[in-house]
């Protein structure tokens, strides 16, 4: 047996008491070392299915990566952000509209779907509801016989093409607006209209 002797100063001593205490330490960040090692490690793993998993027609529109916003309307022809809802009907007269250039380039920019604002908070329908007189029917684009939305739902068909129509849910010109149930059935009537027309 191996005797070792030290001779330490007496300021030194109570580190000598400490010495358990440090190689405890010691030995705890080395076994913290290795569960942080492991861990790390286990993150790198592939994760365990999601659930719920997205049904075919979710995962289709998610995987549709990119979609064209077609913002047009009264606003078009007011030159502002938001219109307030009493722009006249009158100033909207898109004469050289061709839907099928609009498919046409969102399709060869390598869009898969467009997205129109068939409605904004402005209030102005962008086809002829019948909930509504603040809409194409009352303006003199195609003699009030015009629909911007059937045009483009035919434009996107025929070039297979995905649409989706912006319904805002504010609308600046309807007097019903803040009566929560008369609203309700005016708002509802109007998306019923856009998803059946």
């Amino acid at each position: 047996m191996i005797s070792l002797s030290l001779s330490l100063p007496e300021e030194m001593r109570p580190i000598l008491r400490l010495f358990p205490f440090l190689l405890l330490l010691l030995h705890h960040h080395q076994r913290w070392y290795e569960y942080s090692t492991l861990l790390a490690e286990a993150v790198t793993l592939p994760p365990l299915p999601v659930r719920p998993i997205p049904s075919s027609s979710q995962l289709s529109w998610q995987l549709g990566e990119l979609a064209l916003f077609l913002h047009f309307g009264m606003n078009t022809f007011t030159n502002s952000e938001w219109g307030t809802g009493h722009a006249d009907p009158s100033l909207f007269n898109p004469e050289a509209l061709d839907a099928k250039q609009w498919v046409r380039v969102a399709a060869d920019a390598g869009f898969s779907k467009v997205i129109l604002t068939a409605k904004h908070h402005d209030g102005f329908c962008l086809w002829p509801s019948a909930f509504t007189n603040y809409s194409v029917k009352s303006s003199p684009w195609r003699d009030g016989k015009g629909d911007v939305v059937a045009e483009l739902a035919a434009a996107a068909r025929e070039a297979g093409i995905g649409l989706g129509l912006y319904l805002s849910p504010w609308d600046r010109h309807e007097p019903v607006y803040g009566r929560t149930t008369e609203y309700n059935q005016f708002y509802l009537g109007q998306m019923t209209e856009l998803l059946t027309g």
